[in-house]
């Protein structure tokens, strides 16, 4: 366990260095709520958040506490790489964690050992199961019986694209309708805007969302029908090779996301095509391109060729789980408070419109705010797509081991770019390594 703390605590620590990178305007709105989770004794509820939900979660507490006076309820909030920092420090420390934590997408397979088991005894949460997105309840279920984390929010993942910058290079993004399409208006929308003989202008911010795009909308990305490790697979190389053709094509910036020059390139409209999360929409508003309204448009995913769907799968978005070293009693209030936020349409609603987390809780969805245009994005309603497309993301559980095997993949496709190995190459070294590793593993 111990080595699996040490390895986890390296990858964070790198979320945590992207996180110092945003501006301090967006920093500073949320700050104010930023405490030490040191209570050990103390008689409140602790829940630990971070970014936006924050903002929704210490209002939405005060309402449960006019309902339940009996329960002392605090809300604590660290920056998204801090937050997810503390909880391996204290683990590592041996200290009690609070008793409800928010948690990324990115991080609940790694941290999916440290958690109840919801579907036990007092929880019985499947009765639940039915009312939420199917695809987000079993990304936090390690099988048919067990489940680890409530899903707060869907997050598909779409195109937020430049429609100025479409319209000037008369490219339609309804004729993108498969990979190879895609590929092709690269050419046009990668480009040197102020004729000083360098590119200024890409089609894309970096080839990883190539790769994540036709890796992570496979069923099968790490494991076969059978169970059995095979990061070896057709897809996986077939997302390498595909993100390699646009790099070596040019067409991406090589800009990593959360990174100033992302929030630049984002602001000025050097990237006219980016595949990222339902939720980009609230930080292009409210603090990254707030000037650029009008200018952005969402759109589904392309096809991998022309004969299947369009692609689909999840970025982001997180969960609300309960570690395991906390009394029984703090267990109880922990999971009254967290099926109060989160199967309750107000509730959900409330936080959407304060964090913009797109409820997983499906009733949620019948308020009349998901008929609604969105003027940052020139009054187009993107909601029914994402809502389609979330019924449409195939299903996966959680895996500590799933943890592992996003870093070899990922290795994999840094080798590739790098021109250190080909990609049969590159494959078949993820997979011994991932191999080995799972012979480490003993949890």
């Amino acid at each position: 366990f111990m080595r699996f703390i040490i390895f986890l605590v390296l990858v964070l620590m790198s979320s945590c260095m992207e996180e110092q990178t945003r501006p301090q305007h967006f920093k500073k709105a949320n700050e104010k709520s930023s405490l030490a989770y040191e209570n050990e004794n103390s008689d409140k509820i602790e829940i630990a958040v971070f970014p936006n939900v924050d903002l929704a979660y210490k209002e939405l507490i005060g309402e449960f506490q006019r309902e339940n006076p009996d329960i002392k309820v605090e809300v604590k909030s660290r920056g998204f790489g801090d937050h997810h920092l503390m909880i391996l420090e204290y683990l590592n420390a041996n200290k009690k964690l609070p008793d409800i934590l928010l948690v990324e997408a990115g991080f609940i397979d790694g941290l999916s050992p440290i958690f109840e088991d919801l579907y036990s005894e007092p929880y019985n949460a499947k009765e639940l199961q039915d009312s939420f997105f199917q695809y987000k309840w079993k990304m936090v279920s390690k099988n048919e019986n067990s489940i680890i984390a409530i899903p707060l929010d869907i997050s598909p993942a779409c195109v937020w694209y430049r429609v100025d910058v479409f319209n000037e290079k008369n490219v339609k993004i309804e004729d993108i309708k498969t990979i190879e399409d895609l590929y092709a208006v690269g050419k046009t929308l990668t480009y040197d805007k102020d004729n000083n003989g360098k590119i200024d202008h890409w089609l894309i911010p970096n080839v990883e969302s190539i790769y994540e795009m036709i890796l992570f909308s496979s069923q099968y990305r790490y494991f076969n029908k059978d169970g059995e490790a095979d990061l070896n697979n057709p897809t996986a190389a077939l997302a390498i090779q595909w993100a390699k053709e646009f790099r070596k094509a040019g067409y991406d910036a090589n800009v990593k996301e959360w990174t100033m020059d992302w929030y630049d390139g984002l602001y000025k409209g050097k990237f006219a095509y980016n595949i990222s999360g339902a939720w980009l929409g609230w930080h292009l508003e409210n603090w990254i391109a707030p000037e650029a309204k009008g200018k952005f448009r969402v759109a589904g995913l392309p096809a991998l060729n022309k004969k299947s769907k369009p692609m689909n799968f999840n970025k982001g978005g997180s969960f609300l789980a309960i570690p395991k070293k906390i009394s029984p009693e703090r267990k109880l209030l922990a999971w009254k408070i967290v099926k109060w936020l989160t199967t309750r349409k107000e509730n959900q609603i409330f936080t959407y419109n304060k964090a913009d987390t797109l409820p997983a809780f499906m009733p949620a969805w019948e308020d009349k705010i998901f008929e609604e245009g969105i003027s940052y994005i020139g009054g187009q309603n993107p909601r029914p797509l994402w809502k389609e497309m979330a019924l449409d993301i195939k299903e996966s559980y959680v895996k500590v081991e799933n943890f592992y095997a996003r870093g070899f993949l990922y290795q994999a496709l840094t080798d590739v770019l790098s021109d250190k190995k080909d990609v049969n190459e590159a494959l078949e070294d993820a997979q011994k390594a991932f191999l080995r590793r799972l012979n480490q593993l003993k949890f």
